[in-house]
């Protein structure tokens, strides 16, 4: 009984974050018509900004994309949590962080600030 209970105790980091999703911005709202004030109140500031040799903007952006909560991920996190005791954590957690990998986003931006071109790509994990 005490270990059921101290593994249910330790279990839900990892399923917690499976279960939430992430509430991060939704990259699928940018548009090609958007501004280079719209892409921000998306994604937030830039990381880096540099202006290029015609006078377009180049704008790298770091964000946490949005993703839907998974309930199976959850209930599968959650009960190899109650199995192992909460060891399950020391593998589910860091899998969950790397589900929610971090976006990096570059935004091109002519000189009037309307945006020009988006792209993205998952950002290296170390």
């Amino acid at each position: 009984m005490v270990a059921f209970t101290l593994g249910a105790a330790l279990s839900g980091c990892a399923a917690n974050m499976a279960a939430k999703g992430s509430d991060g911005p939704d990259l699928s709202v940018v548009s090609q018509e958007a501004t280079r004030m719209d892409v921000e109140r998306q994604l937030g500031s830039p990381e880096q900004l540099q202006q290029q040799a015609n006078g377009d903007w180049v704008a790298v952006y770091d964000v946490e994309p949005r993703t839907k909560p998974n309930l199976a991920r959850a209930a599968g996190h959650g009960t190899l949590d109650l199995f192992t005791f909460g060891l399950w954590e020391v593998v589910g957690g860091p899998l969950e962080v790397a589900h929610a990998r971090r976006v990096l986003v570059t935004a091109r931006y002519d000189d009037a600030g309307k945006l020009l071109q988006l792209t993205s790509k998952s950002k290296p994990i170390l």
